[in-house]
């Protein structure tokens, strides 16, 4: 039941016809105006019985699912497989596809679409973001746990079904959950469950540490950037005192070597996860970064 296709994700259709002028509100002061306008966020509530589901599509939208009771696999490409479980949310990014399958008989889930960042007090959440390193795990589908106080303005929010199809109501919730996001997590946090967002603008550091992975090569990765490749290089070298491509070759050992520690002792396995034809190029590779050959570091490896 769970191999068949889910269809896909539709955003519940907004039925207000309101006509008001918003450019004098006296409810709503400039800086929610502006920002609710700038942006596209929509909730939609979907309850699933078990093996039942939907497909997000690869497109511009980001979707955050806060998952109330049940849980959800979803799963990302032909491998990548992450189950969601009750009280947890997840950051599905832009320009992926995921499909996602209830494993409960009800699981109860609130998608926030997004297309635009989210700003309020005239500051963008990701403003501030902290400083970072490679120690931010780079993931497809970040998770973290729904902080209670969230859970309640969730639950709360299709309690009043004369406010449900207002867009006016979409975004001014969207703006207060995302003030509770601010004060409720760590600037860490922040960078890990919101890494698909980040842009070089927001934090070089961050947005490197974050899609370096999927680039194949420096100017790749240059142009994920939205930078010409004499830039970015230079960008680069002020944030991190290194080239591109010697950090990037040592982020690539660094991880040989971390699953030769959690047990990898293919040399043939590493080689075609990582993209080395001939051993002797891995070797070199190995003994230029991490000053032993293949052989070397799996035996030094089982011998503690």
């Amino acid at each position: 039941m769970d191999f068949q296709p889910k269809p896909q994700f539709v955003e519940t259709d907004l039925k207000e016809s309101c006509s008001a002028d918003c450019s004098s509100c006296p409810t709503f002061p400039a800086p929610f105006r502006r920002i609710g306008d700038s942006s596209h966020c929509r909730f939609t509530q979907l309850t699933f019985a078990a093996g039942e589901g939907v497909t997000f599509p690869a497109d511009r939208t980001v979707h955050i699912l806060f998952i109330l009771s049940g849980s959800l696999r979803l799963q990302h490409g032909a491998d990548t497989v992450r189950l969601v479980t009750s009280k947890q949310c997840v950051c599905l990014g832009r320009n992926e596809q995921f499909v996602a399958t209830a494993q409960d008989v009800e699981t109860r889930i609130i998608v926030l679409s997004l297309i635009h960042r989210v700003e309020f007090c005239e500051q963008d959440i990701f403003d501030k973001i902290s400083s970072l390193d490679s120690s931010i795990p780079a993931e497809a589908a970040p998770i973290l746990s729904i902080h209670p106080a969230i859970e309640q303005l969730l639950v709360s929010f299709f309690a009043v079904q004369q406010l449900v199809d207002c867009n006016r109501y979409h975004r001014m919730k969207t703006t207060e959950l995302f003030m509770m996001i601010k004060v409720l997590y760590t600037p860490t946090e922040h960078a890990y469950f919101f890494q698909s967002m980040v842009q070089p603008r927001d934090n070089f550091r961050a947005f490197v540490c974050n899609n370096y992975e999927k680039a194949q090569g420096v100017t790749e990765l240059a142009a994920l950037a939205g930078m010409s490749l004499s830039v970015f290089k230079r960008r680069f070298a002020e944030h991190f005192n290194d080239s591109v491509y010697h950090w990037m070759m040592r982020q690539k050992a660094l991880k040989i070597y971390s699953d030769i520690r959690d047990g990898e002792d293919s040399t043939k396995a590493l080689m075609n996860k990582y993209g080395f034809r001939h051993y002797t190029q891995f070797s070199r590779f190995c003994k230029n970064y991490l000053q032993a050959t293949p052989a070397q570091l799996i035996s030094s490896v089982r011998k503690k």
